[in-house]
């Protein structure tokens, strides 16, 4: 019987710097019985070259025969260009975002697709599950935000605001601490009022929108004006759904008309490509150490983690809040 084949997407996504699985990991998932393949170029901005992979065991190889594996990687939600129709019984593994796509998780759920999202856990207040890749990448995001707007600032900051209680937020209190700052973290759906920020050299905002209901604005344009002169102000929310901070544009940074700097500052793990990579792809082996049983993947439903985690499988979309948005346009659009 051939060997059940895993492979790693080369991610499209502009900015995107991450691979879904570094050599170290090719070497664990060896280990499981699956033969592993590479798309060319997967690893390389984050310093992964093909001759590494290859030494950790994989094949490099074309994005034909990268899409056609058994079992797919990747670190964001592939568009339906890029990995084509899937078969019944292939898995895609990674950030897949459902609410944001549910007629993509409904197309390769009616090819029988299994879709497993390692976004989907439940939110604990201790340290991420192995298994929650999403939480993981958020913590790098998080202290790269304090790290950049104390850049910007030009110095460390002595008064730092983090809104949001999610693991971004812990990691940027304690990426502040560090700095020296004095901090002040107000939880989620908290609104800053203007008239207690000028103490705040720095405010990080780490409210992620939830499913597809929009991020709440945390910081008006009265609270922006609250803030001194110099003051950064990092929007980690700002991206394709949504943003907390007003005028935050993904990517973009701006200095306002008082001196104060706003940065939309999207997906910041991928400013750190290296390492953000090693914590996504352990999140991947971990997973896989409990899906692969003799060499041969087994979705078992009975597994409360796991069971959280898959999306669709056996021509089923199984999210609630992916059946709930299909069945609520279906009937906006009066369809039987």
């Amino acid at each position: 019987m051939a060997a059940v084949t895993l492979s790693v997407l080369r991610e499209r996504h502009q900015g995107e710097t991450r691979v879904a699985l570094v050599p170290e990991g090719v070497r664990d998932i060896g280990v499981l019985g699956l033969s592993v393949l590479v798309e060319g170029g997967a690893g390389a901005v984050a310093g992964f070259t093909g001759a590494v992979y290859r030494a950790a065991g994989a094949r490099v190889v074309s994005r034909a025969e990268v899409t056609s594996a058994d079992i797919v990687v990747a670190v964001r939600r592939p568009t339906v260009d890029t990995l084509g129709p899937m078969r019944r019984g292939q898995i895609l593994i990674g950030l897949l975002r459902p609410m944001h796509a549910p007629f993509v998780v409904r197309r390769w759920a009616d090819e029988g697709a299994t879709l497993i999202s390692l976004d989907q856990l439940s939110a604990t207040a201790g340290p991420p599950s192995p298994l929650d890749a999403a939480a993981g990448q958020a913590e790098f995001a998080g202290a790269e935000a304090v790290r950049l707007a104390a850049d910007r600032l030009g110095r460390e900051p002595a008064g730092v605001l983090v809104l949001g209680g999610g693991p971004d937020a812990r990691r940027a209190v304690e990426t502040a601490r560090l700095l020296g700052a004095e901090v002040q973290v107000r939880r989620t759906g908290e609104r800053a009022a203007a008239a207690d920020l000028p103490s705040f050299d720095i405010v990080i905002s780490t409210v992620e929108p939830s499913g597809n209901i929009p991020a709440p604005l945390l910081l008006d344009d009265d609270a922006l004006r609250g803030l001194r002169p110099g003051s950064v102000v990092v929007d980690l929310a700002c991206g394709p759904y949504g943003r907390t901070v007003a005028g935050a544009e993904p990517g973009i940074e701006q200095v306002l008309a008082d001196g104060v700097t706003v940065v939309g500052a999207g997906d910041l793990a991928a400013h750190v490509p290296a390492a953000a990579s090693v914590a996504f792809s352990r999140s991947v082996a971990a997973l896989l150490a409990r899906l692969v049983h003799d060499g041969r993947p087994v979705v078992d439903l009975t597994e409360p983690a796991l069971a959280e985690l898959v999306i669709a499988h056996d021509g089923t979309v199984r999210h609630a809040g992916v059946l709930r948005s299909l069945a609520a346009t279906t009937a906006v659009a009066g369809l039987p």
